[in-house]
């Protein structure tokens, strides 16, 4: 796993309010250490202090303080290769409250952020070790039940959506999606939104934008090649969609995030 950004104790005043439509890109931890309010998807949480969350990358969450000052901890990371396979064998369900029951994971975090922000020369290996302990304590505190599936078409569709973060450049349909199932468009449709609080075709959408601003922050490759890695043949139609998403050019959008 590797950390792209982290924080301890950041905080807000209880005016706050995180409003994430479109999620963030990237999978998050983020540990609450106040009460507060967290919206994952369609479905709200009253939380106490010390509950933690591990959030799919993209998927639209809300944070609100809860009539006092706002205190998280968080990261925000990218898988890297052998990271699935132990994430699954955990069996953590993500985008639900998970309260620990001691500040074991808090700490770990503060030493991933003082690492992170380091010029130790052995950081990477260190963090990724860290990051594995902070899942572990996580799962020792974590009750399946919160995770029960209401459909049993929730593990294709968690494998769907999965595919659709991983290879945005497919050119997805709805219907052919559905009838992989044996559903009506209609009614995957349906239960998409269900599940994860956002139509199927804005997933689509969101998965190609999003990998389509990392590309044009994080690496130098060209506009037009940067469409068709996002699943746009077509680059003019790939600019116009952007603009609409993210209310400037491709090439502005990079412009003002470099300097």
């Amino acid at each position: 796993m590797q950390i792209n950004m982290a924080g301890w104790q950041w905080r807000h005043p209880d005016s706050l309010r995180i409003v994430r439509p479109n999620g963030i890109h990237g999978m998050q931890i983020i540990l609450i250490q106040s009460k507060a309010v967290v919206k994952m998807g369609e479905l709200e949480y009253s939380v106490r202090k010390n509950t933690a969350f591990v959030v799919e990358s993209c998927f639209p969450h809300c944070l609100f303080a809860d009539g006092e000052e706002y205190v998280d901890d968080w990261i925000r990371f990218d898988l890297e290769e052998g990271d699935e396979a132990f994430l699954k064998e955990l069996g953590i369900a993500c985008n639900v409250p998970i309260p620990l029951d001691s500040d074991v994971v808090s700490e770990l975090i503060r030493l991933c952020v003082s690492l992170h922000a380091s010029e130790n020369s052995e950081k990477e290996a260190t963090i990724r070790c860290l990051m594995q302990a902070i899942f572990q304590q996580i799962k020792s505190c974590y009750d399946p039940k919160q995770a029960c599936q209401k459909t049993h078409y929730d593990a294709q569709l968690d494998a769907i959506r999965h595919e659709i973060y991983s290879s945005p450049e497919t050119d997805w349909s709805i219907p052919v999606i559905a009838e992989k199932l044996s559903l009506s468009p209609v009614h995957f449709q349906r239960l998409y939104k269900q599940r994860y609080g956002i139509s199927c075709s804005k997933d689509i959408l969101t998965s190609r934008m999003e990998l389509a601003k990392q590309l044009l922050v994080n690496t130098d490759l060209p506009a037009v090649e940067i469409s068709q890695k996002c699943g746009y043949a077509d680059y003019s139609h790939f600019s116009r969609t952007f603009q609409k998403y993210a209310c400037v050019s491709p090439q502005k959008y990079r412009k003002d995030k470099q300097n």
